[in-house]
């Protein structure tokens, strides 16, 4: 066997005190938690209010979003430990068995659509929820081993969540309001993948995993996210200039930090030989937690 692809618990620390620590690493808890804060923004722009309702759609989706995320260390672990990035994490390393990560992926995600239904009574929202897991562990987790197209299907499950949130506040199936905010999430999470591959770009060169970084040049890569940055912030501001019930300041604020953004990102990535891609990468999810924020409270006090 390849020494790469052996786990490395016994390089690592194992304690009682960090097992629950590698079972939240496991479930991506930070990443998640922006995922339910998705929901959130779009629970507010149906229901513009922010009551105990809310909170038990961001819960939901966050035990949802955790369980999916364990499932997927279930999937990969083989493939984690082939990659520097990745051969860390808890079940790649051997700190938890593959089984307990499956069933604490189940054990979550059916947690998280029960506490939906309950707390919501939409089956339209449940349903959703539903199809996110099943997109993402069933539809991307297994192409992204075959075709880079992966990103596509990966790109529309990140962007499901707000649209749960959307139904379980009680808006309609299809609404040019929430269809922007899907939109917008759809096209961040392009530039956010491509940032993980230029950070770790030796690591997939030398990866088995169809990706760009073996088809395309680090120039033409930085020049494309720049580009998707771009088309990110254009969309942004087309929903501001749609959205005629925002309070004007709330308009000034996220047009003005999208410009800022956009201005530091192109000039970090066309002028520096060697750009910060992490910083970068915390720019651009800052930037959009920031920007969920700031519509959330317009659509509240609107």
């Amino acid at each position: 066997m390849n020494r790469r692809s052996e786990p490395i618990a016994a390089e690592l620390s194992v304690s009682a005190t960090g097992l629950i620590k590698h079972h939240l690493q496991m479930a991506k808890l930070p990443l998640c938690l922006l995922v339910a804060f998705s929901s959130f923004f779009g629970f507010s722009l149906s229901a513009q209010h922010l009551g105990w309702q809310a909170w038990l759609v961001f819960g939901s989706v966050l035990l949802l979003a955790c369980g999916g995320a364990s499932l997927n260390s279930y999937q990969e672990y083989r493939w984690d430990r082939l990659m520097q990035r990745t051969r860390r994490r808890p079940v790649a390393a051997g700190l938890i068995a593959p089984e307990q990560a499956r069933r604490q992926g189940q054990l979550l995600a059916g947690a998280g659509l029960i506490l939906l239904y309950i707390g919501t009574l939409q089956p339209a929202a449940v349903m959703a929820g539903a199809a996110a897991l099943l997109l993402y562990n069933f539809v991307y987790t297994p192409l992204k081993y075959r075709s880079i197209w992966a990103i596509v299907p990966g790109a529309l499950c990140g962007a499901i969540p707000p649209y749960i949130g959307w139904l379980a506040g009680g808006g309609v199936l299809f609404s040019p309001t929430i269809l922007g905010g899907v939109l917008l999430l759809v096209i961040w999470q392009i530039p956010h993948f491509w940032l993980v591959v230029l950070s770790n770009k030796r690591d997939y060169e030398e990866s088995a995993l169809p990706n760009l970084a073996n088809l395309l040049s680090e120039s033409r890569m930085q020049l494309l996210t720049v580009l998707w940055v771009c088309a990110l912030v254009t969309v942004l501001h087309t929903i501001l200039a749609m959205t005629t019930t925002m309070p004007a300041t709330i308009r000034i604020m996220i047009s003005a930090v999208s410009l800022v953004v956009l201005v530091v990102f192109s000039l970090q990535m066309c002028l520096r030989k060697r750009p910060p891609y992490r910083f970068l990468f915390m720019l651009l999810n800052s930037f959009m937690l920031l920007t969920m924020a700031l519509l959330t409270v317009g659509a509240v006090v609107a």
